[in-house]
């Protein structure tokens, strides 16, 4: 709908902004090949020990829940909770 009212090619246009759903950026590989003026936006964290966590944490239920974001969680501040 957007390419309908703003045309195709260089300079047409708003660019069209998809989040990565907090998946593998190699998940999206080929997603919408050809389209013009499209972005992933990702939002790689450093919350646990000041590197970028690029991991998926969108990986179901169960034990597996969570990718490898609960376990880095619970290295990283466990130790200063629950203390009383």
């Amino acid at each position: 709908m957007i390419r309908g009212i703003a045309g195709t090619g260089a300079g047409k246009g708003p660019y069209i902004v998809l989040h990565d759903s907090f998946k593998a950026l190699d998940t999206w590989a080929g997603f919408m090949a050809g389209a013009d003026r499209m972005v992933i936006d990702t939002h790689p964290y450093f919350a646990f020990d000041k590197t970028p966590a690029t991991a998926p944490i969108d990986t179901g239920t169960g034990a597996g829940a969570g990718g490898t974001w609960p376990q880095a969680a619970c290295t990283r501040w466990a130790s200063s909770m629950n203390t009383r």
